[in-house]
């Protein structure tokens, strides 16, 4: 099977998974072997080669929605082992703001921005859980910390985990974006 409309399918996939920083090769070859069975079972029904390619390529859809289900399968897996590190970053900021002497929260929020925003450059959606990851820390360790020493900085933990938060979300979804707009914009390329 060598059609001109499915060989040009094949290159806008190809296109397409590239553009979405999926590797190409295996599933354009994959694709191809879907689309000459296709083609096969539609000419053993007796349709004509030219309409068994439109057939088999109508079924199998548009080149790009076949190329965002490949990247979302693909990218599924990223954004669960993506938590590790988010957690860790989190972790480690949360503990560099509970020592005693440590006293600049302008250093902290950075951290919490930046480090938020570099990972969240690794999903492409559900940029909530790295913000959650990231910023759930320092918050916790105010409630626990709180509740041993002074039960009355209770409260304070409630409008700082809101700050805390709403960096950690800013962070996240400001690298996810990033991400998207270096991803979509080689389409017009």
């Amino acid at each position: 099977m060598s059609g001109d409309r499915i060989e040009t399918y094949l290159s806008g996939l190809k296109r397409e998974l590239r553009i979405r920083w999926v590797p190409s090769d295996r599933l354009v070859e994959e694709t191809r072997g879907h689309l000459a069975d296709a083609v096969n079972a539609a000419v053993a029904r007796g349709l004509t080669p030219d309409a068994a390619e439109q057939e088999a390529l109508s079924r199998f859809g548009a080149a790009r929605t076949v190329a965002e289900q490949f990247a979302a399968e693909r990218y599924r897996r990223l954004e669960w082992i993506m938590l590790a590190p988010a957690l860790l970053v989190g972790i480690s900021i949360a503990m560099i703001d509970a020592r005693p002497h440590w006293d600049d929260t302008g250093i902290t929020v950075g951290m919490l921005l930046i480090g938020s925003a570099l990972l969240g450059l690794g999903v492409t959606r559900r940029a909530w859980m790295i913000a959650l990851a990231v910023g759930v820390w320092i918050p916790g360790w105010m409630v626990a910390h709180s509740l041993v020493e002074k039960p009355a900085l209770v409260a304070s933990a409630v409008p700082v985990g809101c700050v805390v938060l709403a960096v950690t979300m800013a962070g996240a979804y400001l690298g996810m974006g990033v991400r998207r707009l270096a991803t979509y914009s080689g389409q017009r390329v």
